[in-house]
């Protein structure tokens, strides 16, 4: 009975192998690897959105398929990672009255449906609506600059219950 000499470098070379083919493996999986910054999810996430967008594009292929699905909730996914990593902004003061107003007739008109729509009620209260916000923010910048607050602009007296 003869034993086999070759036994051991028979299984290095299979290590070895395997080794090598483990390698590219291993550096795929690190590109994959989770972001470790706000931009990095960011940008992994606006490549989700692209490629949703493509398999949108492809009809009912894509969604069938189930990629337009995935696509969408891995850039969700990293969306809300970019949010997690982001540094926390400054807190954001409520809405003043006015803009809560102007916020409930706008959302008044919607519900009313096409009349409201056609006659411009709805685009009116939303044009109030940016204008109200647009001059809070410009209090809210001149506050923490302390620099006196812009002179109040009139309301508009184009829509009907524009008033404050």
């Amino acid at each position: 009975m003869t034993t086999r000499k070759n036994g051991i470098p028979h299984l290095c070379g299979l290590a070895l192998g395997g080794l090598l083919v483990g390698l590219p493996a291993t550096a795929a999986l690190a590109a994959d690897a989770e972001p470790t910054t706000a931009a990095e999810a960011q940008a992994k996430a606006d490549d989700y959105r692209e490629q949703a967008d493509h398999y949108r594009a492809q009809g009912g292929v894509g969604y069938n398929s189930g990629r337009v699905r995935a696509a969408e909730a891995e850039a969700a996914k990293y969306t809300a990672l970019a949010e997690q990593l982001s540094p926390t902004p400054a807190a954001t003061p409520s809405p003043s009255p006015e803009v809560k107003h102007y916020t409930d007739l706008a959302a008044h008109y919607r519900l009313q449906g096409g009349v409201a729509y056609k006659a411009g009620l709805v685009r009116w209260a939303e044009v109030d609506l940016r204008q109200a916000e647009a001059k809070q923010q410009a209090e809210v910048k001149a506050q923490q600059k302390n620099e006196p607050a812009p002179a109040p602009a009139a309301p508009s007296t184009d829509a009907p219950n524009s008033g404050p």
